[in-house]
């Protein structure tokens, strides 16, 4: 068999751009004076070691989505797609993953619309039948994975929620788990002009 030759798109920098491991969610991490790889290993770490708004560890790992509504008016006389002729009506961006970590937080983010309420060593855990805008989202969601050059990727939901039905699966000799789909909700009705989401790398630092 030939070698690839010239038509292969293997090159020196392809095995550095790899995408590696399961990463990590992280609620509300702000990484805005954050600025390279390092630096926010340091941050995830500190998260991690303090216990506080990571969702916790995951099987499967998980998925990015972002699905579009594109529309193309039809109009009298025009007899194909024309560059400037699609309209998008809707964005939905989601993060999904299996958490296998059942604790009372992350109960409490995959129901949504719930509080938890401790006393003395008792966690109770209500969900209500309404959202509430001011406490029922979760302000970002951010997944942070590793490349193999040493580059983290965060990807950034704004306004989450779970949307997916609260599945808590038990089975003997295994371990329970939780499902969740996290979406991603415009701030306001007058916030149109980007979608709710972004994507971040973050490079090494130079020496």
């Amino acid at each position: 068999m030939a070698a690839p030759g010239m038509t292969s798109p293997i090159r020196t920098e392809t095995f550095k751009k790899l995408q590696l491991n399961a990463g990590i969610f992280i609620k509300n991490l702000d990484y805005s004076n954050i600025a390279d790889a390092s630096a926010l290993k340091t941050a995830i770490q500190t998260a991690v070691t303090a216990g506080t708004n990571i969702l916790g560890a995951t099987r499967g790992g998980g998925t990015f989505t972002v699905t579009r509504e594109i529309r193309t008016p039809e109009v009298d006389g025009m007899r194909y797609p024309f560059k400037g002729s699609d309209f998008v009506d809707s964005i939905d961006a989601y993060l999904s993953t299996t958490l296998i970590e059942v604790t009372p937080d992350n109960i409490k983010a995959i129901l949504g619309s719930a509080t938890a309420t401790t006393s003395g060593k008792k966690t109770t855990i209500k969900m209500h039948t309404a959202i509430d805008p001011d406490t029922d989202y979760i302000e970002t969601l951010t997944w942070v994975g590793d490349l193999a050059d040493g580059q983290y990727v965060a990807i950034t939901l704004d306004n989450a929620i779970n949307t997916a039905d609260f599945t808590l699966t038990f089975t003997d000799k295994g371990e329970g788990t939780l499902a969740a789909e996290f979406h991603a909700r415009q701030a306001s009705v007058e916030d149109y002009d980007n979608a709710p989401f972004e994507i971040v790398y973050f490079d090494k630092p130079t020496v």
